[in-house]
C-alpha cells in the first residue's frame, strides 16, 4: 500500500498579531477574494508531483487566521485538492478559527466546502491570562465558538496555553473542564514557550523575556499545571494519545498523526514547511515568509522556497524515533538496535518507560522529560 502523507495549507493573514506568536503571519490587509486560492493552486501544480504515488490522508487548513478566508475560497482550494490526489470522502479536513472571526453562518459555509473538524484557539477563558497572551476574544465568546463548532460541523478541536504569565494550577484546570464541557471532543495543551535567542526580534513576550521583564511559571508549577488539564479532560472522557493532546475515542487528529508518525506532509502557503520522506532519507522546505515574496514566485512558476534541509537517514531515524515517543502507543522495540535496547532497559528499570505489546512506551513521568529520554537513545 501507498504511504500515507497530509496536507497543510498556510494562510498568513491576522487582524493582529499576539506577543507570544512566531508564526509565519502578517496583519497585511488579506488580498481580494480568489487572489490567495489562485496562488495556493499555483504552488500545488509545483509541488505536487514529489508528492506522486502517495496517499493523501488529511487537509488541515492553518495559520494565521483562517477563519478570514472567504468561505468560497477554501471550497475551491479543497475541491483542487481532492481532484489532484483522489482525497478519500471522510477524509479528516480541519480549519483553524479564531473565537471573533468564527459563526454559525461561516462554519455551515465551511462545512459545505467539505471542511468537518474545528480546532478553536481559544488559549485561555481567564479574562487575565487572555490580556497577557494579547487575545482579542472573550470567555463566552470562546465557548460559544467551541459550541457552534460541536453543532454545526461535530467535531472541534480546541487549544490551550498554560504556563503563561498569570497562568495557576487553578486556572488551567477551570480552562479544560470548560472547554470539554462546552463540546471538544479534542484537547491541545501546550506550556508557553519562548525562545529569546532566536524570537527576541520579532516576537515581544519574548523580548520582555530576555530583559528579565517576563516572569512565567517555573517547571514545577508548569507540570503542576499539565496535570491539573490531563485529570480534568480524563474525568470528562478523554485519554492522552501525545504528550500534549487528549481526545475522546476515535477523535484522534488524523493530520498531526501523520506528522508524529514520521510520514510525508505537503505544505502549500505563506510560511509553510513541507516534508518528503524516502528510502534514502529526508527533504524538509519551508517557504518564503513573506506573503507577497512567495505570492509572487509561485504565480512566475518559481518554487518559493526559502530554506531546505536534506535529513540523512540515521538522523531521521533518530526523528522518528523521537516523534513515535510522544504518542502514548511509544516506538517499536524491534527497531532499537543494541545498544538502544539497552539503554531502553534503563529507562524502565528508572520508570522512565515501559515494555508495551512489543513497544516502548514512556510513562508520565518520562513523558515530562521526553527531550532528554529520546536524546540518550539516539543513534
Amino acid at each position: 500500500m501507498a504511504r500515507p502523507f497530509g496536507i497543510y495549507v498556510h494562510f498568513p493573514y491576522c487582524t493582529h498579531r499576539c506577543p507570544y506568536c512566531d508564526f509565519a503571519v502578517t496583519t497585511e490587509r488579506p488580498p481580494a477574494r480568489g487572489e490567495y486560492a489562485r496562488a495556493i493552486l499555483a504552488e500545488l501544480a509545483l509541488r505536487a508531483p514529489s508528492f506522486s504515488g502517495l496517499d493523501a490522508r488529511s487537509v488541515y487548513l492553518g495559520g494565521g487566521t483562517p477563519s478570514l478566508w472567504d468561505p468560497d475560497d477554501v471550497g475551491e482550494v479543497l475541491t483542487a485538492l481532492r481532484a489532484r490526489f483522489s482525497i478519500p470522502p471522510g477524509a479528516e479536513v480541519t480549519i483553524e478559527v479564531n473565537p471573533e472571526s468564527s459563526s454559525r453562518e461561516r462554519l455551515l459555509a465551511w462545512r459545505r466546502a467539505g471542511v468537518n473538524r474545528v480546532s478553536v484557539g481559544v488559549q485561555s477563558f481567564d479574562p487575565g491570562v487572555l490580556a497577557k497572551l494579547g487575545r482579542r476574544h472573550g470567555a463566552d465568546l470562546a465557548e460559544q465558538a467551541i459550541r457552534d463548532a460541536a453543532d454545526v460541523v461535530g467535531n472541534a478541536s480546541v487549544d490551550l496555553i498554560y504556563a503563561a504569565r498569570r497562568s495557576t494550577v487553578e486556572i488551567a484546570r477551570a480552562d479544560a473542564t470548560r472547554a470539554v464541557g462546552a463540546g471538544a471532543c479534542h484537547v491541545s495543551a501546550y506550556a508557553l514557550t519562548l525562545d529569546a535567542d532566536v524570537l527576541a526580534e520579532e516576537v515581544p513576550l519574548a523580548r520582555l523575556r530576555a530583559q528579565g521583564r517576563l516572569t512565567l511559571p517555573d517547571d514545577d508549577e508548569a507540570s503542576a499545571q499539565a496535570r491539573a488539564i490531563e485529570a480534568a479532560v480524563r474525568r470528562a472522557g478523554l485519554r492522552r494519545y501525545e504528550i500534549s493532546n487528549f481526545a475522546r475515542a476515535g477523535a484522534e487528529s488524523v493530520h498531526n498523526r501523520l506528522y508524529w508518525e514520521g510520514e510525508s506532509y505537503l505544505g502549500l502557503g505563506a510560511g509553510a514547511y513541507g516534508c518528503v520522506r524516502g528510502e534514502e532519507g529526508a527533504l524538509r522546505y519551508g517557504n518564503l515568509r513573506d506573503a507577497g515574496r512567495w505570492r509572487a514566485a509561485v504565480l512566475e512558476g518559481a518554487l518559493p522556497t526559502a530554506e531546505e534541509d536534506r535529513i540523512a537517514p540515521g538522523a531521521e531515524r533518530n526523528e522518528r524515533l523521537m516523534l513515535a515517543l510522544r504518542m502514548r502507543r511509544g516506538a517499536p522495540l524491534a527497531a532499537l538496535s543494541l545498544a538502544q535496547a539497552r539503554e531502553a532497559e534503563a529507562l524502565v528499570a528508572h520508570r522512565l518507560a515501559v515494555r508495551r505489546a512489543g513497544r516502548l512506551v514512556l510513562t508520565r513521568r518520562g513523558m515530562e522529560v521526553h527531550s532528554a529520554v529520546a536524546e540518550r537513545l539516539f543513534e
